[in-house]
């Protein structure tokens, strides 16, 4: 089958459904060219009044042109290889493992130990796309300082095809707060 088959919602489920307990694989590439296409999404001034993702996703439809507030966590893997593809988390609901005392998560972004159902209504899909409404074939690691808890404001359009249960965001712009 071929990846345009598969739907958001498996891209995502890839993402959410990995847990502490599996291998820590976590070598993805860095992207630090300043003259990626992507670091024209970068923001030198943070967005006025950003919405957490948490309430974006209660309203926001496909089409809306959106202004939200994210911590680059939810995941084992939050950025995908090779891809402008990452998911971002409402920190006001998850919490990193990091944040866990105690916890020696090799991946402190992850949020295994947080109730599944509050995983899934806390993150969104970010993406940016070419003309065709494609992912870059470029990975948004490094992209103007973006690593894992990473906190960032990203501007962008709710993608044609984000469900209630699974919200994508075609980015077209990145503030980077940390």
């Amino acid at each position: 089958m071929k990846m345009k088959k598969y739907s958001i919602l498996a891209l995502v489920s890839i993402f959410t459904l990995t847990s502490c307990s599996e291998d820590k694989n976590t070598s993805t590439p860095s992207t630090t060219n300043e003259n990626s296409s992507l670091s024209s999404l970068v923001l030198k001034e943070e967005p006025a009044k950003p919405t957490e993702i948490f309430e974006l996703r209660k309203s926001a439809k496909p089409g809306d042109q959106v202004t939200f507030s994210g911590d680059v966590l939810g995941s084992m893997d939050v950025f995908m290889d090779g891809r402008a593809v990452m998911i971002l988390g409402d920190p006001k609901k998850l919490t990193a493992c990091s944040l866990r005392p105690g916890d020696e998560c090799e991946t402190p972004w992850d949020v295994c130990c947080d109730d599944p159902d509050v995983i899934n209504a806390s993150i969104v899909t970010v993406q940016a796309v070419d003309e065709t409404g494609k992912p870059l074939k470029e990975g948004f690691k490094g992209v103007g300082g973006m690593k894992e808890l990473s906190s960032l404001v990203i501007t962008g359009e709710v993608a044609k095809g984000s469900t209630e249960s699974n919200m994508l965001v075609n980015a077209t712009g990145i503030f980077v707060k940390k």
